[in-house]
């Protein structure tokens, strides 16, 4: 497989979530970290359209998976940055952030196995609204997860 920096975090990420145990919360900031400063590593050229698209995956069974791998993750509130006024609040799920980004970059390796890094990068960069969203809103609540304290009244 050719690789580049937005195929080998990918690649990392994909090895380091899905196999042997789940991910400690520093090595998940860590790779999620890896996969945003990648983003900023590759080109914005366009690679030439690929001529076959990444196969349809079962969205419903990654997300059954991620909620067994991750059981102590799961809904958090966020709000929306872009909204007018105050209290727009939501709420995100952490199983379906990893689980969204799991697919983006299972389709971003075998994009880059099967056309090339150049198609890979191409599809990592225009993905990056999907999966760039999942991972700096989990960024957030994991970073909140690692270094909170409850402050001490007394």
């Amino acid at each position: 497989m050719e690789e580049s920096a937005a195929v080998r975090a990918a690649d990392q990420f994909l090895k380091d979530v899905w196999t042997g145990e789940p991910p400690t919360v520093s090595r998940l900031i860590e790779l999620l970290d890896a996969l945003i400063a990648s983003y900023h590593l590759t080109t914005e050229a366009i690679a030439p359209e690929a001529t076959t698209d990444p196969p349809n995956r079962d969205w419903k069974a990654v997300y059954d998976q991620t909620a067994k791998r991750f059981p102590n993750l799961g809904l958090y509130p966020i709000a929306d940055p872009l909204a007018e006024g105050a209290g727009t609040l939501m709420m995100g799920d952490a199983i379906d952030d990893i689980a969204d980004i799991t697919s983006d970059l299972r389709d971003v390796v075998w994009v880059a196995e099967n056309h090339g890094a150049k198609c890979a990068d191409t599809h990592f960069r225009q993905l990056y609204v999907h999966w760039g969203t999942h991972a700096r809103e989990l960024l957030l609540l994991l970073h909140a997860k690692q270094t909170w304290q409850p402050f001490d009244h007394s």
